[in-house]
């Protein structure tokens, strides 16, 4: 027998197994195979007279992924104090959807992922409850790692207060590392909050680590660490980042652009020699580009030292860029972090 006939067999004797009636196998068979009749109004109407309070409780955890989803939304409207439940059963469903999670983006997300996406736009799950999945997924991380972005979304959601409870597994996890920006961005700063003395050689590895981490070089953790917890021993890293990821490169520097400004605003903290050939590098030893040529880096640079260098301690490049900065590109610059720099702080 052909593979092709198969299929409508297996599925019609799981149907039958599960006692459903012919109306709701004709409802099951249109969401497993994704007809489009689903998103109907009139669909979701007949569907809720045809399955009771249980159908849709117990489809929410079916093996077709996409059956399994298009029931838990339909909980999430109509039963929303069964979701936690049913979201639980499935955390080690690693089954995947593709899901929307934008009116242009579309994501590919294990069932677990989507349930908590979805749960989050409606925000059902109460304080208890949240604490609970995070706990339940911090104890097993790494064979839930298709879970990591909960748990970096509960820990930048608690940096400021962190729970002694959960500084093993945490400690644990910051010396491996996280596998993405966000991930890195919420371990370290709740790592950073339980002030512990001891921590200081941990983090400082950890920061050495990720100044060569694929992120864009605007975007690099320890950067950004390093620019709100400027420690002397700090410096060495911003340098070791300039040479292992800035010199030799074409840099990014155009009117509302700078690909440095993270490290320059790092680099300004410091009031030290090594802080100075550190800013001479980036000042006049790297290379920019921008589109149609229109650099605009010694713009930037100005910029930044007449807004952050209060103590004049690199007065040499900022009197020095003054003369040689363009008037019409500084204008454009300086108007576009007006408009900008107070949603980026």
């Amino acid at each position: 027998m052909k593979r092709n006939t198969l299929l409508p067999i297996i599925l019609l004797l799981f149907l039958t197994s599960c006692s459903y009636s012919e109306k709701q196998q004709a409802v099951i068979e249109k969401i497993t195979k994704k007809n489009e009749a689903r998103f109907d109004e009139g669909f979701r109407k007949n569907l809720l007279d045809e399955f009771s309070k249980g159908d849709i409780i117990r489809l929410s955890s079916d093996e077709n992924p996409e059956l399994a989803l298009y029931f838990y939304r339909v909980l999430l409207e109509k039963y929303p104090e069964e979701c936690f439940d049913v979201l639980m059963k499935n955390l080690d469903n690693k089954k995947q959807s593709v899901i929307s999670t934008s009116y242009d983006t579309l994501n590919e997300m294990t069932v677990p992922e989507a349930m908590m996406f979805w749960e989050s736009q409606k925000n059902i799950f109460t304080k208890d409850q949240k604490k609970k999945l995070f706990e339940t997924i911090l104890a097993d991380i790494e064979h839930r790692t298709h879970l990591d972005g909960y748990i970096f979304m509960y820990l930048l959601d608690h940096e400021k207060n962190p729970d002694p409870a959960y500084y093993p597994a945490i400690k644990k996890m910051i010396t491996k590392g996280a596998n993405h920006y966000m991930g890195n961005f919420a371990l370290l700063n709740y790592f950073t909050n339980y002030n512990k003395p001891e921590d200081s050689l941990i983090i400082k590895d950890f920061l050495k680590k990720n100044i060569s981490e694929d992120s864009d070089i605007h975007m690099n953790i320890s950067v950004e660490y390093i620019r709100k917890h400027p420690k002397p021993s700090y410096l060495s890293i911003l340098q070791e980042f300039y040479d292992k990821r800035v010199k030799g490169e074409k840099i990014q520097a155009n009117n509302s652009f700078f690909e440095l400004e993270d490290l320059t605003k790092a680099t300004l903290q410091y009031k030290t020699e090594s802080a100075k050939k550190l800013m001479n590098d980036i000042a006049y030893k790297t290379s920019f580009t921008a589109s149609k040529n229109n650099i605009a880096a010694k713009e930037h640079i100005y910029y930044l030292l007449k807004k952050y260098d209060t103590s004049d301690y690199f007065s040499e490049i900022t009197n020095d860029f003054e003369k040689k900065a363009d008037k019409v590109k500084l204008d454009s610059l300086t108007a576009w972090h007006k408009r900008w720099d107070r949603h980026m702080q």
